[in-house]
């Protein structure tokens, strides 16, 4: 845990990175999507058994109809997340919860109020820290008819540091999920690594 904290003291708190515009598909292709965005570090808060920190996130999100090009949706939002991570005696792990805080999309028809990831099997090795982000229940996710649709997303995440300079890595499977039972059937949207970067001033 000491190490951990160390790590993100040093590392990430108060970095501000940037993530290049990226394409995703949805619905098996027919729809595609841009998505680009700044995410900042702060706030962190530790003791000698848990620990929190803020991730602040400005992204721009185009969604597109493949055949025609388009326009289905786009969200533009500043966003708040915070990270809440504890030691558990019975193992020793760290493990705990990314939770939604705020948005800058009052209004929006896909909110993301109330959403919640598991943070588990988080790991240092040498310069580099990842762990698996697992959603909680299920989000919306807009279809090629503009409607609506339950999924939920996992990922594995890490920091490490390349040519002294720290990178965020976020690698998303989407899977359907049947409202019901929560059960997961892996979905057919395709999402590239989400790779950002602190920039050199």
């Amino acid at each position: 845990m000491e190490e951990i904290v160390e790590f993100l003291r040093k590392n990430v708190n108060g970095k501000t990175l940037y993530t290049d515009e990226l394409t995703y598909q949805l619905e098996g292709g027919t729809l595609i999507g841009n998505y680009s965005d700044q995410i900042s570090f702060s706030n962190m808060y530790f003791s000698k058994v848990r620990f929190t920190m803020d991730m602040f996130v400005v992204s721009k999100e185009q969604i597109r109809d493949a055949a025609t090009g388009g326009e289905v949706k786009r969200y533009d939002a500043s966003s708040l997340y915070r990270y809440c991570l504890a030691e558990r005696r019975s193992t020793g792990d760290v493990t705990g919860v990314m939770t939604f805080v705020a948005s800058s999309l009052l209004s929006d028809p896909v909110p993301p109020d109330s959403t919640v990831s598991g943070i588990y099997d988080m790991r240092l090795e040498g310069k580099e820290l990842g762990w698996v982000d697992d959603q909680m229940l299920y989000r919306d996710q807009i279809t090629s008819d503009g409607s609506f649709k339950p999924v939920a997303f996992k990922a594995k995440c890490r920091f490490y540091i390349s040519k002294g300079r720290l990178v965020y890595e976020h690698r998303v499977e989407c899977f359907d999920v049947d409202p019901g039972t929560m059960r997961r059937s892996l979905s057919d949207a395709r999402y590239p690594p989400f790779v950002s970067k602190e920039r050199r001033v």
